[in-house]
């Protein structure tokens, strides 16, 4: 049977198609600070929604890469692109990075804040934890923001997040997608990625997903890596400085393919 198109939403009208995936707590609407910055005549941005996130929140599923990235080219399929170029966000750039070493379809890919592409192994007890975490009250899931976030961003962020968090994602597809970046990663985290890559990391992140430790883990991956780091962004760089992003990645995805 074939799989369902996951929701998104095309901005723009350029030959180079790039597909935006969500992160782990909500959809695609993170991107909206940063869309009004984006070059519309060079590119289509496709902003797309995993299985149990916003546009595509009622599509039930196993949440796992193999099944996100057939989700993503069969929409890369009924936009008519042949080839395009794909941006995962944290957990999403496992899916990203696997698209861009096995699909052939791949012209570049980029990856932000990613985790490593074997994942990171966290054990059974923190396995636990973050599933419980995923379904659990806004009380729990605030603690854990303001735990990670709250000293930078706030507490107009941590409750815009929240709000977004709850609205755009079904807390069992969130749970289910934990064992991905936690555990699981990439089915093959060790066959090489021959297109372009671009790591841009928020030095003010958690530590494993700054520059130099991110650079360590995927240059062994990457034939041609190039990381970027923005000194003071964190795990959103595009909610915390969405000009900037968007003018890395676009000078990133206009330069010629290696």
């Amino acid at each position: 049977m074939k799989n369902p198109i996951i929701g998104h939403d095309r901005v723009g009208t350029g030959s180079h198609g790039v597909l935006v995936m969500n992160d782990w707590l909500c959809d695609c609407s993170t991107w909206d600070d940063a869309r009004k910055y984006l070059d519309t005549s060079t590119f289509s941005w496709a902003f797309t929604d995993l299985r149990g996130y916003g546009r595509s929140v009622a599509i039930g599923g196993e949440h796992t890469v193999r099944e996100a990235a057939d989700d993503v080219l069969g929409l890369a399929d009924d936009l008519g692109w042949k080839t395009f170029s794909v941006i995962g966000h944290s957990m999403s750039s496992l899916i990203a990075l696997h698209l861009a070493q096995q699909s052939g379809r791949v012209d570049s890919a980029i990856v932000m804040c990613p985790p490593p592409p074997s994942g990171f192994g966290v054990n059974d007890e923190i396995l636990a934890s973050m599933r419980e975490l995923s379904l659990g009250d806004d009380q729990a899931r605030r603690a854990n923001l303001e735990m990670r976030w709250g000293n930078r961003l706030g507490e107009g962020w941590i409750t815009h997040k929240l709000e977004r968090w709850r609205a755009t994602s079904d807390a069992a597809a969130v749970a289910d997608y934990s064992v991905m970046f936690g555990r699981d990663g990439m089915p093959d985290s060790a066959s090489l990625i021959t297109v372009p890559v671009l790591a841009v990391t928020g030095e003010q992140d958690w530590e494993m997903m700054r520059s130099s430790v991110v650079a360590g883990f995927l240059s062994p991956l990457c034939e041609h890596l190039e990381v970027v780091p923005l000194a003071d962004a964190g795990h959103y760089p595009m909610q915390e400085m969405p000009p900037l992003l968007v003018a890395t990645i676009e000078r990133f995805l206009n330069q010629p393919l290696a």
